[in-house]
């Protein structure tokens, strides 16, 4: 999930996406959310996903479990100093 701000620089009309809801995990405010298939870069590696847009999120970008995690292996090691950051890619057969 990525902030409206970048679907300039990448060429896309955020409100020609596919709409969706987006709230939080209790009730309150909800704001419109818009899924465009887009291509992330991590180094050598390429993953096309589908990415939700959405002019309200108060960050630049969430990276979710689906559409990213599920395609690499994480680690992150805050005990040393600069911490330490591994990403690998799972090869699918």
């Amino acid at each position: 999930m990525f902030h409206a701000d970048f679907c300039h620089s990448l060429g896309i009309k955020l409100e020609e996406g596919i709409k969706a809801g987006l709230g939080g995990v209790v009730g309150g405010a909800k704001a419109d959310l818009y899924f465009h298939k887009i291509k992330i870069l991590v180094g050598s590696y390429q993953v096309t996903t589908m990415a939700g847009f959405s002019k309200e999120i108060s960050v630049a970008g969430l990276l979710g479990r689906r559409g990213f995690f599920e395609e690499f292996i994480v680690k992150i090691d805050s005990s040393t100093n600069p911490p330490y950051f591994e990403i690998d890619k799972i090869n699918r057969a």
